[in-house]
Order: C-alpha cells, then structure tokens, then sequence
C-alpha cells in the first residue's frame, strides 16, 4: 500500500511538472512575439466587449461569440452577404479545434463541467475535438411599412455537440439559436421570438471551454422564449435596459431514470432583468455595469419506490419549484484592465447549468438548494494579445442531499462542489485567426451514502481533482 502511495504521489508530480513547463514555454513563445515587429494588420479586439448597437450598451447578447463585439462581426461579415428580393442573407461562423490534456478523468472529456472522482476513474485524459465549429446565418429583411423605423432579423445557429452518431467523430447537428427579432433603434425597443440565451446571468467568464464555467458558478443556458426589451437613456451618464421574458420549461433531472417521472407544469417559466449602466461620458466610454434578474417556474416530479433503500414505501408525484435570484458586475478599469463576475442563488438549478447538474434529491424528493459565482480578470497585453484569470464555484446545499443517482449495492452518491481557477493567454494573429492557450484546474467534491438502512449513512469518497492544459485553434469567416 505504501509502495502504491509513493508511486501515485511520484505520477502527480511529474504531471504537475510537465504542466507548468508547458506554461513557461508558452510564455516564452509569446515573449518571443512581443519581441518582434510583427506585419500581421490586425485589428484591436477587445476580448469582452459583446454590445448590441440596436439598445444600450446592456444587452450582452453574444454571449459566448468568438472573443469579438457584434458590431465587429457584422462589419467583417458585409462583404460575405447576398440578396434575394428584399432580403439580405449573412452567413458567419468559425472552425475551432481544441486539443486538451487532463491529469484526471473529467466529464464529458472533450470540454469539462466537473472533474471525475478518483474513486470512480483516475486515469488521465487526452482529445482532439472540432465539435464546437459553428455555423450560422443572418437574414434581415425590408422594414415594415406600419411600424416606421423598425429592423427585423432572423438568425439561424448550430454546432456540432449534438448527440454523437456512434462516436465523437461523427458530431450530431445541435441547434444553437432560431430566433426572429423586431427592434426599434430610435425607440430602443426589440422583441424576440424563438430559441436564444435567457436572460439571467448574461455575463460569462472569458475561457476557452466549451461551456465556460458551467456548473461551475456560470449560470444561464439557451432556450426558446418570447422577450420584450427596453432601454431608457437618461443622460450620457446613465442607461437602463428592461427585459422580460416567458421562457420554455426544461426539466434537467431524471428525464431517463426508472421508477422517476419528471415533467414541466403546464405554464411557462418566467424571467426578468434590469441592467443599469453608469459614467459612460463621465470614464471616457468606460461605463460600469450592474444587473440583477431571476426567473421562477415549476415542475413535477413522480417518484416510484427505490427497492432495497429506506425510500422503498413513498409513492408520490409533487410539484417542485425552480427559481433564481442572480446578480452582474462589469467594470472596466482602464481600457486594457476589466474586471467581471457574477453571484446567484436558488433552487433546482440542474438545466440552467446549477447545482453541478443536480436539482432534485433522489431520495428527499425535494429540490436542491444553490449558490455561486465566478470572478474574471482580464488585461490586453497588447492590442493582438490577451490574458483572463479567474475562478468560479457552485455549491449545493450539503443538508439537501443525499443521492442523486439509483443505488447499486445500497450506495448512492452526489456532488458536493465544483470550482475551477483558470489562466489563458489569446492571440489574434489577424481579425480571423485567433489561437490561445489555458490552464484550468478542477475541483469537485464528492459523497457517498449507504440507504439500504432506515436511514442514510454517509460515507466518504475521493474528490476529482484535475489539471487541464487546453490549446486552440479558431478561424472565423
């Protein structure tokens, strides 16, 4: 046993060594760079600014879009577009591959939600993956005559993570976004019908990761949702923008698990934010941030007995509600320095991409509670080459669980805690190519509960516990 120890103690240094090394190399190529004068005629991006010209500068609604504004990407794309009628079609998207190595098992592998138990598989984990390529469409039509200074657009979005056919080489189709929207510039007005990101907890950290920081303290997913905007400009000093939403019903918890029958209710759900805006005029187009949003819904849940546990005499169906209170900060320091980060907290919180995937209880039958956030910094090294650190955590409440997957041999098992801290550097060699480097390392607690008794026993189980180098490859067109 302890010959095993020092052997397993001796792999986890020689990982960690080959981790910073890879670290110290990257810096050194990119000093190597910075050194030269490059010819490359690049334009200055700024990694985080995704404002929609059509409203304030609130509606952070290319959320996870290539590392450029809206704004840039419309101008870049002008030249790519063709008419039919009155209707002009822009296609847009980019190619990306990333190529990630993991010290320790992770789910689902070829990006990471949370890190696998050591207890479950401790081997390390390598892939190519170019499942994350996108392609989408922009189709803005003639303006309604009655409606007197309105845009309407539809756009059409997908990438390939959609369920494999066999293998992960064989990517499925998934949609992304189908959305049609009316907006009014002058009047700072838009409606929204069709499937795009909700609306709470608009920000996101700035990593290369599939899902940044999902599960991990980043809430918030797409779904098909009606949305009002509105945006008020009060003074050069201070904007708002007011949005409210009836948004699909997903339930994220035991859609395939026997003996449990898990359903929406027959409403929608509801969601709400109010972004603020402040000092624009006053910091030089540098204005602070600050939102708040929340949704609220329900859904119902059929728990058939467990066989074998404490659980084997409950025979019950419940509503159980899922709800969210969540709250925004973008500041901008200086126009190389910015800081973003996001706290919430609620209840079944599984499909908004909560509570380490868990909802429900298996065996209390009642939701989870939860809570977390994520903090991001970012600086431009230069006007081609950025650097984010940062981290983030979500929490469920301990006292709320006790197993969420059916037992075998009596024991059940649940995820207490997932955080990651991550660093990265991004490189635009030009407005099209861009390739960036990042560390992530992963942390996820686990328990384990015996109920085959009259009452639960808790157990301990090994914590995931994963080092993750990840170099990518985009090219945007």
């Amino acid at each position: 046993m302890t010959s095993f120890l020092l052997v397993a103690s001796t792999q986890n240094k020689i990982l960690i060594k080959q981790y910073f090394c890879l670290t110290i190399i990257f810096l050194l190529f990119f000093l190597f760079i910075l050194g030269n004068d490059s010819t490359i005629n690049a334009q200055e991006v700024i990694l985080n600014r995704t404002e929609n010209d059509s409203l304030p500068p609130l509606d952070i609604n290319q959320r996870y879009n290539a590392f450029v504004t809206k704004d840039e990407l419309e101008e870049q794309l002008k030249s790519y577009a063709w008419k039919k009628g009155d209707f002009t079609f822009t296609p847009y998207g980019f190619i990306w591959v990333n190529t990630a190595f993991d010290t320790n098992r992770t789910v689902p592998g070829e990006f990471v939600l949370y890190s696998q138990s050591a207890d479950i598989d401790d081997d390390p984990g390598f892939s190519i993956d170019a499942r994350m390529s996108r392609l989408g469409i922009f189709v803005d039509g003639p303006e309604i005559s009655s409606i007197p200074g309105s845009k309407i657009r539809g756009v059409v979005e997908a990438d390939f993570e959609g369920t494999p056919n066999g293998t992960k080489n064989k990517g499925g189709v998934q949609l992304r976004k189908a959305f049609v929207e009316l907006s009014n510039k002058e009047k700072q007005t838009k409606i929204l019908i069709g499937q795009d990101w909700e609306i709470i907890s608009l920000l996101y950290p700035q990593m290369l990761n599939y899902l940044p920081a999902g599960f991990a303290g980043n809430l918030g997913y797409r779904r098909a949702q009606i949305r009002f905007d509105k945006g008020m400009t009060f003074s050069n000093n201070f904007k708002t923008l007011s949005q409210i939403a009836l948004v699909d019903n997903i339930v994220g918890d035991y859609t395939a698990t026997t003996g449990v029958s898990a359903k929406v209710s027959g409403a929608p759900l509801i969601e709400g934010r109010l972004a603020l805006s402040f000092w624009e005029q006053a910091r030089n187009g540098l204005p602070i941030t600050a939102a708040v949003s929340g949704h609220w819904g329900e859904q119902t849940f059929g728990f058939s007995p467990i066989a074998g546990t404490f659980a084997n005499q409950r025979i019950q169906s419940k509503p159980i509600k899922t709800w969210s209170a969540n709250f925004e900060l973008d500041v901008p320091l200086t126009k190389k320095w910015r800081i973003q980060g996001e706290y919430y907290f609620g209840e079944n919180l599984s499909s908004f991409t909560g509570g380490i995937n868990q909802g429900v209880d298996l065996f209390t039958q009642n939701a989870i509670r939860n809570q977390g956030g994520w903090i991001n910094i970012h600086y431009d090294l230069s006007d081609k080459l950025g650097t984010n650190f940062g981290y983030g955590i979500d929490k469920p409440n301990k006292n709320d669980l006790i197993g969420t997957s059916l037992p075998s041999n009596g024991i059940t098992s649940a995820r207490l805690q997932n955080s990651v801290f991550f660093t990265n550097f991004i490189y635009h060699w030009s407005s099209a190519l861009m390739t960036g480097l990042e560390f992530d390392y992963w942390h996820t607690k686990y328990q384990r509960a015996d109920v085959s008794g009259a009452e639960p026993i808790f157990l301990p189980m090994k914590d995931g516990k994963t080092f993750r180098t990840e170099f990518v490859v985009q090219y945007s067109f």
